[in-house]
């Protein structure tokens, strides 16, 4: 069994005010800086990618975080035990950049004040809100479209860094003995840099939950949230998805 991590961050705020952001490309503020800064500083400072939306209130954000963070590859070492942990070793990062992790287009919507739509169109974003499979914005992008872009994304990501896990595993020489008895689930960290709007989905995605009317609107995700979702593929290739919450339990 092997595990990706993702690390969902959400972009912090923005320039422009309160308007509804959808492809309209606004950059972040200095306090959206700050935001996603903070969220990054309580978190591991080593990952093995990261994997932004091309607008720029992530690409921006996501291009500085690899200039800061490290790669980690697993390298071979000479193990005492099945339980020892994998020799760490730092390499520079490279931010990669995908456009089917955008937010979904609003179409005529895009870029408006939220407070004039609500005065101008204010029954119709509701509905939409509620129910956005049934009422698509106008001129804008359907959530069957959203999703499926979307999930073409991840599936692309975990491909990819799973392929780049076994890579590294196999580089690393066990005995059989220490292979069998090994209870370690070989982890990789991968930030992921992108919108509310996709990390909603992602979170229903890792809870099996499909097409649920008002189910995004009840999933509260301020800026710069981090959201972890853990994907374990098992020697079958078969995945798993869990969303990783926060216990809250007292120490």
């Amino acid at each position: 069994m092997k595990q990706i991590q993702l690390l969902l961050l959400r972009h912090g705020e923005c320039e422009g005010g309160t308007i509804l952001r959808g492809r309209v490309d606004v950059p972040l503020s200095e306090t959206g800086w700050q935001q996603m800064s903070a969220a990054v500083a309580a978190q591991a400072s080593v990952c093995s990618a990261i994997y932004s939306s091309t607008s720029r209130r992530c690409a921006d954000f996501a291009q500085a975080l690899a200039a800061e963070l490290h790669s980690t590859v697993p390298l071979s070492s000479n193990l005492t035990s099945a339980s020892t942990i994998l020799t760490e070793h730092k390499k520079p990062l490279q931010a990669q950049f995908l456009s089917d992790l955008q937010e979904i287009d609003f179409g005529d919507w895009d870029g408006r004040r939220l407070d004039e739509l609500y005065q101008q169109e204010g029954e119709y974003l509701a509905t939409y809100w509620q129910n956005p499979w049934q009422t698509p914005p106008p001129n804008g992008e359907t959530m069957a479209s959203f999703e499926s872009r979307v999930n073409h994304a991840i599936e692309q990501i975990l491909a990819a860094e799973f392929e780049q896990l076994s890579i590294a595993l196999d580089s690393i020489a066990l005995n059989k003995d220490e292979a069998q008895d090994s209870t370690l689930t070989p982890t990789a960290k991968i930030w992921l840099v992108s919108h509310g709007g996709v990390i909603r989905h992602l979170m229903a995605r890792a809870l099996g939950v499909e097409r649920a009317v008002g189910f995004y609107s009840q999933l509260n995700l301020p800026v710069a949230a981090v959201v972890k979702i853990n994907v374990l593929q098992d020697e079958q290739g078969s995945r798993y998805w869990r969303l990783d919450w926060p216990s809250g339990r007292c120490e």
